[in-house]
């Protein structure tokens, strides 16, 4: 079961340069939460203890985790279940459209030359991004990434 929810968080890669950051060391945090979490509520995983399913994550489980989107990753936090979790997993073109917000802002980021979370550049694609997981597939429409 651990394997389907890794997988479930698989939704895009990890940026190497980026792993000291103080925003991935935070989402480092919240994973490994949400993997104690997701252990709590599986059924499979019941005489299972939440701390050691978190220490035998591999890097790249802990990567993958940290590149689903903070939206994701603070709905599946809060699910009662597991049914609850895979809610939390958005349609394909509800993810579109939040990865065209999140290439948006590291477009606007790298001409501020702003190196990691700021919340002067950021808040305007993250209220764009939050409108594309409430449903709005299209809320990224009009912004330029190319």
């Amino acid at each position: 079961m651990k394997y389907l929810i890794i997988a479930v968080l698989a939704l895009c890669a990890c940026d190497e340069e980026k792993a000291d950051k103080p925003s991935v060391i935070a989402a480092k945090a919240e994973c490994k939460q949400l993997i104690a979490h997701i252990a709590q509520i599986t059924p499979q995983m019941k005489d299972s203890k939440p701390d050691d399913v978190v220490a035998k994550l591999s890097i790249e489980d802990l990567q993958s985790c940290v590149a689903t989107p903070p939206e994701i990753r603070q709905c599946m936090v809060g699910a009662p279940d597991v049914a609850g979790v895979k809610k939390c997993i958005p349609s394909e073109d509800v993810l579109g459209c939040m990865t065209k917000a999140n290439k948006a802002r590291d477009k606007a980021r790298d001409d501020k030359k702003v190196d990691d979370v700021d919340p002067t550049v950021d808040a305007p694609f993250d209220a764009i991004r939050k409108k594309c997981y409430a449903g709005d597939a299209k809320a990224a429409e009009d912004l330029k990434v190319d």
